[in-house]
């Protein structure tokens, strides 16, 4: 198999020096690459001393070269004004006799596009950028994404960050820039380099890499250790020569001028490398991956890295003891400094770190296997008529079902990670509020049902109860698998392929009807209508139940409700917590006065069934002090009749809700939940939880390590374990342990599993 290796540029950039490695590691039995590129320079020469045969396509310089805020459509209509590119691309393709074109570059990726399907050649695009506004101009973004679900055959990225920013890709699949064998050192260091600290940074100066960050650090850090050195590997590229003028600036206005080096462009950084006590990655903004990260660790080095997008997948912060790198938030300048200085005056940590990094890189992130992958994408690609029309037959592979996305629950958060898992599905559903939900849905695909055009529904979604058998029936899933996250919806939808149905719940307004409608049960107009409806409902809902290929149940409780209701028999696969505490935290205004001496909280909708009002109540007249976090129909109730010593608050972000999370002395945990993750999103923060001992909190508290019961949901019952659980001292690092064995590392892993179960012959 032949294929065209294309690119816009010549240069030696993170894209360029990945692409190399993969080509060595690419077995030469199956497939011959050429790599074409749109003007000479050191990626040229670099391949030819490897051996590769390269073409060269001149491209005009001012197309070439055009920046990014130039947009997708500019730079397409200059390429075929100018000089007869287009022309001079398709003859060399022809010439070449290639399967199939693969694409490097976001020019290249657009460029391609007019010679492949005038050749009719199956078009690959591998993204090294993430396709967001952070990264790119709005408009480049959502030109690019809507091509993305359209033009190419496939799309490879070399991040699962970069893959969240491409939502409905075709055939998207995660390949990440791999090590070749001579970038892992072959045995990990004992001691840190002798005489002074050095400090480095390998990259070219651009304002997104943070040189200017990592100078206004050293000047902190020289202020405490003023032995250290640092030295800043790199030269400015794509027209960064400003911010190489401003650096140098920031450097003589700080007086750093005896402690930082810039070195200009460094072929091979590893004799760099082992120079360092340790090695910083400042990015201002979110990496698409960070191959400058990998490489130190594989040499041994320790690493100080912002976080944020691909880094995020490199850096392992958890579980406590197998940590491989310190991680701070992006351009802030004292975060960086104090994490350094960690690294400079606790050496053994930062080695023991770096060891751990070493053997996880070299296991994870190699040129072999990111090859691999290439190479079955092509082979793929080249058995297939290219650019299939949307209504022939190759479906999707996964796609996403769930009830509704209204609000910001649990079982959203499980759909959060569902689209983790697989990044390029489309989530269908029937109602989509954009603005109640997590703002995180915003950069996937989301299909709606014909009901969604209703906008009052949006805003209370329990309204459209009668319509909502109706709206599932209207979402035909066109996919291999369908994962449908139901909670007595969307396991009804049509699919074409295999369903694979994720319960949180069977329907409670039919299987438990007075503990869903609370103090309207018997007698209001909502009960009177759901028992005229619910027998046509049983119906419904046992017939969708019945169209699925696999049942899991997110708890021990709901897979026996399951049996009980379908005569199914779910194995359980516990839902992930789904706030990481490593990520950042924002102060809450209206809770600032209680953050030190702490609080209890409870985190949830405010709904009849979770008995917000008794936790609202068993602190009425104690010296401690309640937090609510949540909205729902009972709001303006609880206001009404809450103590002084209780605070509502709402529509947090997730950065605050971690800073409630960690401020926080126990969780309360009052309503009989399915399952209930806030638990265990306390339990990450190593908060302690006290909850009723009843539904899927039997499945996540141990009551010698994260939490305490109480028997049942009353006032009386919650003011005695709250009184108890006064004097009992907790272990907060073993509560942070218990939470990792419902990590979203694990839910995603297993939930793979299954589907690749159901495709299985």
């Amino acid at each position: 198999m032949r294929v065209a290796v294309l690119d816009h540029t010549a240069e030696l950039g993170g894209a360029e020096l990945a692409l190399v490695r993969s080509l060595e590691a690419l077995d030469p039995t199956v497939v011959e690459p050429v790599v074409v590129l749109f003007s000479s320079g050191p990626l040229e020469e670099r391949l030819h001393r490897a051996g590769h045969r390269v073409v060269v396509v001149p491209l005009d310089p001012g197309v070439r070269d055009v920046g990014r805020a130039a947009g997708p459509v500019t730079v397409v209509r200059s390429a075929v004004a100018g000089a007869g590119f287009l022309g001079r691309l398709v003859r060399t393709l022809r010439g070449l006799d290639v399967d199939v074109v693969h694409t490097t570059s976001l020019k290249a990726d657009l460029l391609a596009v007019p010679a492949a399907r005038l050749l009719g050649l199956p078009l690959v695009w591998h993204v090294h950028d993430r396709i967001a506004e952070d990264y790119l101009p709005a408009r480049t973004v959502r030109a690019f994404r809507a091509l993305a679900r359209r033009v190419p055959y496939a799309v490879v990225a070399n991040s699962a960050a970069t893959a969240a920013t491409l939502p409905g890709a075709r055939r998207l699949t995660v390949a990440h820039p791999g090590l070749s064998p001579e970038q892992v050192a072959g045995s990990v260091r004992r001691h840190q380099p002798e005489g002074p600290p050095v400090v480095g940074m390998v990259g070219r100066l651009s304002p997104t890499k943070g040189q200017l960050v990592l100078v206004r650090a050293a000047r902190r850090v020289v202020d405490v250790r003023p032995d250290v050195r640092f030295r800043l590997l790199g030269a400015a590229a794509f027209g960064a020569e400003d911010y190489e003028r401003e650096v140098r600036g920031e450097i003589d206005r700080l007086g750093l001028a005896d402690v930082v080096e810039l070195t200009g462009f460094v072929a091979d950084p590893r004799p760099e490398l082992d120079r360092l006590t340790v090695c910083v990655h400042a990015s201002t903004v979110p990496e698409p991956f960070g191959q400058v990260v990998t490489e130190a660790m594989a040499w041994g080095v320790p690493v100080v890295a912002t976080r944020g997008g691909g880094v995020d997948e490199i850096v392992r912060t958890q579980p406590p003891g197998a940590d491989t790198g310190l991680l701070v938030a992006p351009d802030d300048d004292a975060a960086l400094a104090a994490a350094v200085l960690e690294v400079l005056d606790r050496p053994a940590e930062a080695l023991e770190r770096a060891a751990r990094a070493h053997a996880d890189v070299a296991s994870r992130f190699r040129a072999d296997r990111g090859a691999a992958i290439l190479t079955r994408v092509w082979l793929e690609s080249a058995g297939a008529r290219p650019f299939p029309a949307p209504s022939e037959s190759d479906r999707p592979r996964v796609a996403i079902a769930h009830d509704y996305l209204t609000q910001r629950g649990g079982a959203e958060r499980v759909v959060l990670a569902l689209h983790r898992a697989f990044p390029d599905a489309t989530i269908h559903t029937t109602l989509y509020d954009p603005d109640g939900t997590y703002p995180e849905f915003r950069d996937a695909s989301v299909v709606v049902s014909p009901i969604d055009k209703i906008a009052p529904l949006r805003r209370e979604h329990r309204a459209a109860l009668p319509l909502l058998p109706y709206a599932v029936s209207r979402l035909r899933v066109d996919a291999e698998v369908v994962v449908a996250s139901s909670s007595g919806w969307a396991h009804g939808v049509p699919a074409t392929g295999r369903k694979l149905v994720y319960c949180h719940a069977p329907a409670r307004w039919l299987y438990q009807a007075d503990a869903y409608l609370g103090d309207e049960a018997g007698s209001s107009a909502k009960a009177g209508a759901l028992s005229v409806l619910s027998g046509w409902l049983r119906r419904w809902d046992r017939r969708a139940a019945s169209s699925a290929d696999r049942y899991l149940a997110n708890s021990t409780v709901v897979r026996e409700r399951i049996a009980t209701a379908y005569g199914i028999d779910a194995e359980v696969l516990a839902p992930p917590y789904g706030i990481d505490p490593a990520d950042p935290q924002e102060p809450v205004a209206a809770l600032a006065d209680w953050a030190e001496a702490g609080y209890l909280l409870v985190v949830s909708r405010l709904l009849p069934y979770k008995n917000v009002d008794v936790a609202v109540e068993a602190v009425r007249g104690l010296p401690e002090r309640l937090v609510v976090v949540g909205a729902g129909p009972l709001e303006a109730r609880l206001r009404a009749e809450a103590p002084d010593n209780v605070r509502i608050v709402t529509g947090l972000t997730d950065a605050e809700l971690r800073w409630t999370y960690a401020h926080a002395r126990t969780l309360l945990a009052p309503s009989l939940e399915d399952f209930g993750l806030t638990p265990l999103e306390a339990a990450a923060f190593g908060v302690p939880t006290l909850a009723l001992h009843a539904g899927g909190y039997l499945d996540t508290i141990d009551e010698s390590v994260n939490g305490a019961f109480f028997e049942e949901p009353t006032t009386e019952a919650v003011r005695a374990a709250v009184i108890t659980a006064r004097d009992r001292g907790w272990d907060a690092a073993a509560i942070r342990t218990h939470a990792e064995q419902f990590s979203e590392t694990r839910f995603r892993e297993r939930i793979r599993s299954e589907v690749e179960r159901l495709l299985s012959p």
